[in-house]
C-alpha cells in the first residue's frame, strides 16, 4: 500500500513539475497579439554598414606636380648665351673665282675693275638682299660690288652696313681703261650699243699691272681672253669661247701705229653676222684700245683672221 501510495505521490510531482515546465514556457512566449503589435520594423530599419566612400580616394598626382619640367628652364638659357661668342668673328671673304667688280649691286652696272681667285679684297658692306658685296680692290684702290655667288663668306654678314646702290647706269665702255692696267673685251648682248645687232663691248680689267711695254700689255690682254673657255662670264658674253687660240709674235710699228698679231690655232666661222661682230669686236678691241695703236692685223700662219671669220652671202 505504501508503494501504491509512492508510485501516486511520484506521479503527482511529475505532473506538478510538467505543470511548472509548461507554465514557465507560456509565461516567456509572447502571444499572437502580442507579435502583432510589435514592431517588426527594427530588422528592416537596421542600416547595413555604410560601403567605403569613393570621394576620400586622392587623385593620382597630375602632370604639373612633375618637378622636371621646372628644372629644364635654366639650362636651354645657359646654352643660348654662347650663341654671341661664336658669331662675334668679324666677317671676311675670299672670292672663288675670277670674276669682275661692278660700280653696283647687279649685272646691270658697270664693270669698275677685275678681281683674281683666291684673292681676299676688303669687305665694306652689302645690298639689303645679301647678294652682293661692296669690297675694297687693293691692287687699283677702287670701292665696287661683286657677287656673293662667287665668293665664300666667313662672320656675321649681317653685321655689315648695308649700302644703298648708286643709280642704275647706261652700260658704256671706259674711256681711260688702259690707265688702270691690262684689259680685254667682252660683250653685253642686247644693251643698245652700237656693236653690231645692238650689243656693247666692255672692258674686263685681267688684274695685271701695265708692264711699259706696249708689246707684252697686248700680249697679255690677248692671252688673258683666250684662255677664257666660259661662254657666260660675271653676266658677259665671250665671243671667243669655242675658239683654240694662243697668243704667238706680237710686232708694233712705231711709225705707223700698226700692230701686227700671229696666233696659233683655230677659230671656228661665226653662225651669223651678229656673232662676226662680236667676235671680231672682241678680239680687235683688245689690241685697238691702246692710244698708240692705230691699226692690227690678226694671223694664224699665212691667213688673215679676218678672212677666216667673214660671212660669205649664200
Amino acid at each position: 500500500m505504501k508503494s501504491i501510495i509512492k508510485v501516486r505521490n511520484y506521479r503527482i510531482f511529475i505532473f506538478l513539475l510538467i505543470l511548472l515546465l509548461l507554465a514557465g514556457c507560456n509565461a516567456g512566449t509572447p502571444t499572437l497579439s502580442a507579435l502583432e503589435e510589435a514592431d517588426t520594423t527594427p530588422s528592416i530599419t537596421i542600416e547595413p554598414p555604410p560601403e567605403p566612400s569613393s570621394t576620400p580616394t586622392q587623385p593620382p598626382p597630375t602632370d604639373t606636380e612633375s618637378p622636371p619640367t621646372a628644372t629644364v628652364t635654366p639650362t636651354s638659357t645657359k646654352t643660348s648665351t654662347s650663341t654671341p661668342t661664336e658669331t662675334s668673328e668679324p666677317p671676311s671673304l675670299v672670292v672663288n673665282e675670277d670674276t669682275v667688280c661692278r660700280t653696283g649691286p647687279g649685272l646691270i652696272y658697270d664693270i669698275r675693275t677685275y678681281i683674281n681667285g683666291d684673292t681676299e679684297p676688303i669687305l665694306l658692306g652689302r645690298n639689303a638682299e645679301n647678294d652682293w658685296l661692296s669690297v675694297e680692290e687693293p691692287q687699283f684702290d677702287a670701292q665696287c660690288w661683286v657677287s656673293a655667288s662667287v665668293v665664300s663668306l666667313s662672320g656675321d654678314i649681317e653685321s655689315l652696313p648695308e649700302f644703298t646702290p648708286e643709280p642704275t647706269p647706261t652700260i658704256k665702255p671706259s674711256p681711260t681703261a688702259d690707265q688702270k692696267g691690262v684689259i680685254y673685251y667682252l660683250v653685253a648682248l642686247d644693251t643698245g650699243g652700237p656693236l653690231g645687232c645692238g650689243d656693247t663691248l666692255i672692258p674686263v680689267y685681267t688684274g695685271i699691272p701695265s708692264s711699259g711695254s706696249l708689246e707684252k700689255d697686248i700680249h697679255n690682254s690677248l692671252h688673258t681672253l683666250l684662255k677664257l673657255k666660259v661662254k657666260d662670264f660675271g653676266g658677259l658674253y665671250n665671243p671667243l669661247h669655242n675658239a683654240h687660240l694662243n697668243t704667238g709674235a706680237i710686232k708694233f710699228n712705231k711709225e705707223s701705229g700698226n700692230v701686227k698679231v700671229n696666233l696659233n690655232g683655230s677659230i671656228p666661222k661665226p653662225k651669223d653676222e651678229c656673232e662676226y661682230h662680236r667676235v671680231r669686236g672682241a678680239l680687235w678691241e683688245t689690241v685697238r684700245h691702246y692710244r698708240k695703236v692705230t691699226g692690227v692685223t690678226f694671223w694664224i700662219g699665212d691667213k688673215l683672221i679676218g678672212d677666216l671669220i667673214a660671212i660669205i652671202d649664200r
